[in-house]
């Protein structure tokens, strides 16, 4: 069985300040309006992960476009490492997508290949890296950056 969270962001922008998440899919780069870091705890096991997103758009607008992704929890200790798929890397797209009345609908692919290099800090809560994905179906392959402060 494959489990994974989604955060939808609530408003538009929602981006502490100093936030950056990045993007390229050969047209250019494009910023994210919101982004997520943090610590999530599966509430049966205690089994923790950090999770990452960069998005534009909304769910109300019915625009929203976004990548994410996760990597297990280590430590407490600082962290520079690389991931894949393979080994422990998930990483996923979501875009809107049209919806029966009264709904929003959002469409989530899991991407065939990734990477990920990571400097996490989980104390001063920061994390600095860079990513590249490949979602063949979408025949999408962004590469990016980031560099996030642990949200509350």
């Amino acid at each position: 069985m494959n489990s994974q969270s989604f955060f939808i962001p609530k408003e538009k922008t929602l981006k502490a300040t100093g936030n950056s998440f990045i993007w390229n899919l050969g047209t250019g780069p494009v910023s994210a309006e919101s982004t997520l870091f943090y610590l999530h705890i599966f509430p049966p096991t205690g089994a923790k992960s950090w999770a990452i997103s960069g998005g534009t758009g909304s769910g109300p607008e019915e625009n929203y476009f976004s990548f994410g992704f996760s990597i297990p929890y280590v430590s407490d200790e600082i962290m520079d490492a690389s991931y894949t798929m393979e080994g422990g890397l998930t990483f996923n797209h979501i875009h809107s997508i049209p919806a029966p009345p009264g709904f929003y609908g959002f469409q989530v692919v899991s991407a065939d290949k990734a990477e990920l290099t990571i400097r996490l800090d989980p104390i001063k809560g920061t994390a600095k890296g860079d990513f590249t994905a490949l979602f063949k179906t979408y025949r999408l392959n962004p590469t990016g950056t980031f560099d996030l402060i642990l949200g509350d």
